[in-house]
């Protein structure tokens, strides 16, 4: 959700990091925080992101009908 807010206004720079977008910083802490939980359950992420990779290449293309 703070990526998406932060697309709304336009992507800004980091406060922080001004080599990125505020958009960019947020999902790069989602990802972080995704990180962290699949180790701490000992799960095999790689695994899982290949495979759903390979899952959704059958499926169509935005198969749901959303637009964002």
């Amino acid at each position: 959700s703070e990526c998406l807010e932060a697309l709304r206004k336009g992507n800004p720079r980091s406060k922080v990091i001004p080599e990125i977008g505020n958009g960019e910083e947020e999902l790069a802490d989602a990802i972080i925080r995704i990180m962290d939980l699949a180790h701490t359950q000992k799960w095999n992420l790689p695994q899982a992101l290949y495979l759903k990779m390979e899952y959704n290449k059958t499926r169509p293309w935005k198969h749901g009908g959303k637009k964002f």
